[in-house]
Formats: C-alpha cells, structure tokens, sequence
C-alpha cells in the first residue's frame, strides 16, 4: 500500500505533462492548418485579382485602341475641311486626346510598366502629329494692309474662346492638389506619374513636383516659384503674377499672365494669351531620376522650341510680339534652391 502511495501522484503528473503535451500538438496543427487554409484562401485571391487585372488591361488596350484610331480619322479629315470649320475640328480633337490621356492615368494601376511606357508614346505622337497638322492648315498669317487687321482680330478672338485654357473645374478635377497656400515650400514626389496636378491660389510658395504627371493645372498664383519634371501632356497657366516656372511638357498655355519667367522644354509652340512683361529660357532644372521621369512621361529631350512663342493677341508675324522675351543668357544660369 505504501508503495501504491508513493506512485500515485507521479502518475498523475506525467498524465498532465502528456494531456499538455496533447494539446500544444493539437494546437499546433490547428494553427497550421488555419495557416494553409488563410494560404489557399489567399492565393485564391490572388488568382481573382490577376484575371481582374487581366481582363482590365485587355478592355483597356481594346478600348484604347480604338478611340486612338477614332482620333486619327478625325485628324486625316482635316485635309479635305473649309478652313472655317477647322477650328473647332482641331478643338475636338484637343478635347479627344484629354480623354485618352485621362483614361491611361485612371488605368495605370492595373497596367504593366511596359503598356504604360507604349501607351503614352503612342499619345505623344498624336499629340505631336495634331501640332504638326495644325500648324501647315491653320499658320500664322502675315498681314500687308491694315485693312485686314479687323477680319484677322475676329479669326484670333474666336481661336482665343476655344482655346484649352483650364477652368476652375479642372483644378477641382485633379489627382494631386495644392490649393490655398502661403510661404511654404510644397513637394510631390513620383507619387503623381501619369496623374493631373493642379496649383491654384498659392502666394510666395515654391513647389517641387519630382515626377512625370500627366498634366499640370495651374491658377493664380503670385511670387510663386514652380519646378517640375517632364510633363507627358499639357500644362495650364492662368492669372499668375511675378512668378517662375521651370517645366518641360508637350504643350504649355497661359493666360492672363504678368511679369513671370518661364524655364521651359516644350515639344510643341508654346501660347500665351492676355499676358505682358513674360520671358522665356531653356529649361534647366535637374533632379535624382529625372532621365527615368522623361521615359516614363515619352517626352521627346531632342526636341524643344522654348524660344518660338505664339502670341494670340499679337498680328503681325513678321515681328516679335512686345508681351514676351526671351531671358538674357547671363541670367539663365539659376542655382535652383
């Protein structure tokens, strides 16, 4: 009896030590196997997202492919158009390529890297061929009698209503925004690739936007300084006073502009609108991946007329306009905070 005793409680102790040893394996399997199921759950997932993205992709190529196609029978019918219908041809067609711009930066999440890059060169393109189309159908025309001074006045107001000149809306539409601000330094980083940007009601502030977006949004601003990487599409410019841009895009408009500097790389003939006392230089602002920003916007670097201004308010072709200049050479050299 007193060796029955004796056993008794150690008996007891290792059936605990094995009923806890019982129930961590079981744990442990229990855990493991919510692991694997968690796993499968999430590959599962994955698997839906990629045929999502897939799918996505696919409409979005198909889609794009053919509003591009779209565009480029618009563009050939120019040819064959009166000219007094050209205008708003080349206005829709303008309005047309926004949309397709606006539709790669609202897909770009679901896009590789490599449709992305294709996409927006095929946009540069037609941005570059409807320049080019208005340009040689629409010129600039000399004038030799002052007779003609009215008619051609009428030709610019009307050219000047349907200009692309962004509207408060398109402020309010944009991804990325500063609005309201005063004496302070503001930056964006590549956060806004392929995203519309806008500025608007900014005093004595300097922005730095390092990054490609697809286009810049910009009113009223004053003692502003403005530098931005290369922009795939169009920048804006709106009632800005005593300020400087440093900024390389497609196209570049501004209205209604005073006694700013622009440092700009522009692929097309840059236009200005109710401005006076604005100057031009060569853009010459540089930043850490910058080169990779340019690819990524299909900016074209060898290509830049950041000295041939068209003013809408100024006749005569043959001489320069007195509402821009160009900045003086030893005053180009900026050392850019």
């Amino acid at each position: 009896m007193a060796d029955c005793d004796a056993t008794g409680p150690v008996s007891t102790v290792n059936s605990g030590i094995m009923e806890e040893k019982r129930q961590v394996v079981g744990d442990r399997l229990k855990r493991r196997d919510e692991e694997r199921l968690a796993e499968l759950e999430k590959k599962k997932e994955e698997r839906s997202e990629n045929l999502t993205a897939q799918e996505s992709a696919k409409f979005f190529l198909e889609t794009f492919s053919k509003n591009k196609n779209d565009l480029e029978q618009e563009l050939s019918g120019c040819d064959s158009l009166e000219k007094d219908k050209l205008v708003d041809r080349f206005d829709n067609l303008s309005v047309m390529h926004q949309k397709l711009q606006r539709f790669l930066t609202e897909s770009t999440m679901f896009l590789s890297s490599y449709d992305v890059r294709q996409t927006q060169d095929a946009l540069s393109k037609l941005q570059a061929l409807i320049q080019e189309k208005r340009d040689a159908l629409l010129p600039k025309k000399k004038f030799a009698f002052k007779s003609k001074k009215k008619g051609t006045q009428q030709q610019k107001t009307e050219e000047s209503k349907n200009s692309d000149i962004p509207s408060v809306d398109m402020v309010e539409l944009a991804d990325c925004k500063f609005t309201d601000k005063e004496n302070e330094t503001l930056i964006m980083d590549s956060s806004i690739n392929m995203k519309d940007v806008a500025l608007a009601n900014l005093k004595s502030c300097t922005v730095k936007l390092f990054g490609a977006p697809s286009a810049i949004h910009v009113n009223k601003l004053v003692n502003c300084t403005i530098l931005s990487g290369p922009v795939s599409g169009s920048i804006f410019i709106r009632e800005c006073t005593n300020c400087v841009f440093a900024v390389p895009c497609q196209q570049l408009r501004i209205h209604s502009t005073t006694e700013t500097k622009f440092f700009i790389h522009v692929t097309s003939r840059a236009i200005i609108e109710d401005c006076s006392k604005v100057s031009f230089g060569p853009y010459n602002w540089t930043y850490p991946n910058i080169i990779d920003h340019y690819k990524v916007s299909g900016l074209d670097k060898n290509r830049n007329t950041w000295d041939d201004i068209d003013d809408f308010n100024w006749l005569a072709a043959d001489q320069r306009s007195p509402n821009w200049s160009l900045i003086p050479e030893d005053e180009r050299n900026i050392q850019w905070e």
